[in-house]
């Protein structure tokens, strides 16, 4: 049965008056809920369902700050479920509220915290559902959500500041591929004009370029029509999970993205494991919660040998350094790390390292896109105007 929301009011245990909303498939459920929770409930009916609210999905600020009131709440005292509930009916986004509606009913359930958001509040990075779970084992979940968040805020601003050191270098392929356009569908029809119907003395690459903008010049709807389709399949592409994970381990060894993906990755690993053991979760426990923080990948792969390599007696740098490409300055700190009982200071040293890293990264990919996108247009529209160029002088010599 359907979970239905359901407005009350009610005492609890220290004696103040509380008011909320709790799903339940009914009234009788719902009161059933509410005093297991150690509430005396005075008033239950069903909620007024408002329109207000777009039905989308929270944006990433959004998500950031829900996981901020989460640990304000619980740090303050108040219940998980309560928190969860509170948040919920401050959620404007109809489908994220309801995602939300649905994680309270699945803690009602029994399920774990963690297991509850995975399962119901989709869109979140991978690792946040993992810290969860930290946060579960350490008893520490306040804690965990606001370095969650935190985390995440620092990763939307990184993508912020790439899409805002993007939109120049993308102002100039746009207007590169308009002027492109404009010459193939203007310019170079009359230069084919010029020349005439003979074109026998006209270089190769001079005939591909006025047999290409005379076809491009006499059939403009079906060039319109043929760019169209390139930009939805482009789209229904990037769409595919199969496609997006193929061109993500094509990227993570690309000489310029691959370090970027790579210091992201090490770095979110390394910052959970780091909390976890700080926060005294057991070795193997620990791993595994942060081996779910990256995504599948070659880093990832190697990570999951070190269940079984430390099951087996192997030391945590020797299981890394044979199925992982992490540097041996950070396996040295790991190893020094188990000899005197500090490997969770260590990860959180090299959480920063290869933060600081990801940044520096960052700056130098796109710094490096604004100079590329100039050259590539430089490079077509010179292709193009040389084939003119050659076209023009290789007639004025026959006629000559």
């Amino acid at each position: 049965m359907t979970d239905l929301p359901f407005q009350y009011e009610a005492v609890g245990r220290d004696g103040l008056t509380l008011k909320g909303q709790v799903m339940a498939p009914d009234e009788t459920a719902a009161v059933r809920r509410l005093s297991a929770d150690g509430l005396t409930v005075v008033k239950i009916a069903p909620a007024v369902v408002k329109s207000q609210g777009r039905d989308r999905d929270l944006k990433p600020a959004e998500r950031v700050l829900v996981l901020r009131q989460l640990a304000l709440m619980i740090e303050a005292g108040v219940s998980l479920l309560e928190a969860m509930d509170t948040v919920a009916q401050g959620i404007q986004a109809r489908k994220g509220k309801v995602q939300f509606q649905a994680a309270i009913a699945a803690l009602r359930r029994g399920d774990s915290f963690g297991q509850a958001l995975e399962d119901n509040v989709l869109g979140f990075p991978d690792y946040v559902y993992a810290m969860a779970r930290v946060g579960e084992a350490s008893g520490k979940i306040a804690e965990v959500l606001r370095q969650a968040a935190e985390q995440m805020a620092y990763e939307d601003r990184l993508r912020r500041d790439f899409a805002n050191a993007m939109t120049y270098p993308a102002f100039l392929l746009f207007a590169g591929f308009a002027a492109v356009g404009f010459i193939f569908t203007q310019v170079v029809p009359r230069f084919g004009a010029m020349i005439g119907d003979d074109r026998s003395n006209v270089p190769a690459m001079s005939r591909w370029v006025l047999a290409a903008g005379e076809f491009a010049n006499a059939n403009l709807p079906i060039v319109g029509l043929a760019v169209g389709a390139l930009i939805a399949l482009g789209v229904a592409i990037a769409a595919n999970a199969q496609i997006r994970a193929r061109a993500y381990a094509l990227a993570h060894v690309a000489p310029v993205i691959g370090p970027v993906i790579q210091a992201r990755e090490i770095t979110a690993w390394a910052r959970l494991s780091a909390f976890a053991l700080n926060s005294g979760v057991p070795i193997l426990s620990a791993m595994a919660l942060s081996r779910a923080a990256v995504p599948i990948g070659s880093f990832r792969r190697g990570l999951d040998m070190l269940d079984s390599d430390l099951r087996a007696g192997v030391t945590l740098d020797a299981s890394l350094a044979s199925h992982t490409h992490l540097e041996q300055m950070d396996l040295s700190l790991l190893r020094a790390g188990q000899k005197s009982g500090a490997v969770g200071a260590m990860f959180g040293f090299i959480a920063d390292n290869y933060e600081d890293r990801l940044r520096d990264r960052m700056k130098r990919l796109t710094a490096l896109i604004e100079p590329l996108a100039i050259a590539f247009i430089s490079l077509i529209v010179g292709f193009v105007a040389l084939s003119l160029v050659l076209a023009l002088s290789s007639t004025f010599e026959a006629v000559g």
